[in-house]
C-alpha cells in the first residue's frame, strides 16, 4: 500500500546557479547535505549534488510531517545510477510510527533537468 509519492524536478542551469558560488559549493549545501553525502557528491560532480537535492525534496513531499530535516536521510551514490538510501534514528522512529516498509526512488536525468520520484511503502495490512 502507498504511503505517500512526491516528485521533483529541478533544471540544472537554475540549480547551478544557486548552490556554487564561484564553482564552490555555497552555504545552502551545508544546510541541505550531510557530510558524508558532500564528500560522495564531490566524487560524482554538480549532477550529484542536483539528483541528491530533487531526491530530498521528492522524500519530504512523499513523507509531508514537519518534524524532521534534510538531514534525516542521506542518499549515497555507489556509481552514477545506483545508490543507497540511509535514515537516521529519528527518521527510523517516524517509519516504524507510521508502518513505512520501503522506500521506492526513481532518478532520471537529461542535460536540462533532473527528476525524481519517491514512492513510501507501508506495511502490508493484510496480517
Amino acid at each position: 500500500m502507498i504511503f505517500g509519492c512526491g516528485i521533483d524536478i529541478e533544471e540544472t542551469k537554475r540549480f547551478d546557479k544557486h548552490y556554487f558560488e564561484n564553482g564552490i559549493l555555497s552555504n545552502l549545501i551545508y544546510d541541505l547535505f550531510t557530510s558524508k553525502e558532500i564528500e560522495n557528491f564531490s566524487v560524482f560532480g554538480k549532477e550529484a549534488f542536483l539528483k541528491g537535492f530533487c531526491f530530498k525534496e521528492a522524500f519530504y513531499k512523499a513523507l509531508n510531517n514537519p518534524d524532521f530535516d534534510f538531514k534525516d536521510v542521506e542518499i549515497i551514490f555507489e556509481n552514477q545510477n545506483d545508490f543507497k538510501i540511509y535514515k537516521s534514528k529519528k527518521m527510523d522512529s517516524i517509519f516504524n510510527y507510521l508502518k513505512i516498509a520501503d522506500i521506492k526512488v526513481d532518478i532520471q536525468q537529461a542535460d536540462k533537468y533532473a527528476v525524481v520520484q519517491v514512492l513510501l511503502l507501508k506495511e502490508n495490512d493484510d496480517k
